[in-house]
Formats: C-alpha cells, sequence, structure tokens
C-alpha cells in the first residue's frame, strides 16, 4: 500500500478534503485511523505537518491502516 502524494506532501493546499469519506474500503480506513489528512496524522499520530513524511513515517501510518483493516474483516 502506498499513499497518495497528497497526504505524503510537507504541505497540502486542501487538507482535511483531499481523502473521500466513501468509495473505497481504504478511505474509510484512513478516517477510522486518523491517516486521512496531515491534520489528523499531526494531531493523533504526532507527526508535524511541514515536511514530507519519511519511509519510516508512512510505513507505520500504513501497518495502522492495515492492523484496522484486519480487525475489520474478523468482525471486531
Amino acid at each position: 500500500m502506498r499513499f497518495s502524494i497528497n497526504v505524503v506532501s510537507a504541505y497540502i493546499v486542501n487538507d482535511g478534503k483531499q481523502t473521500p469519506m466513501r468509495g473505497h474500503p481504504v478511505f474509510i480506513a484512513q478516517h477510522a485511523t486518523a491517516t486521512c489528512c496531515r491534520e489528523c496524522i499531526r494531531k493523533w499520530h504526532k507527526m508535524q505537518p511541514g515536511k514530507e513524511l519519511s519511509q519510516v513515517q508512512q510505513g507505520y501510518l500504513v501497518d495502522v491502516i492495515m492492523t484496522w483493516i484486519q480487525k475489520e474483516m474478523k468482525g471486531n
């Protein structure tokens, strides 16, 4: 899984509006895990805006999303 450039970038013009609320299971997972925009990532995952997310940070966020999806698939 790879994040779109809209979440990885240092500054996002439409931050908070770039990830749809529906249409794909990953969009739902991003909102459920607060990985949908840089403001949520800052608030809940303590990754400050102003610089592009590193590969390590992206990997962490992907793990968060995948863990949520796996739990949802098991019915938890």
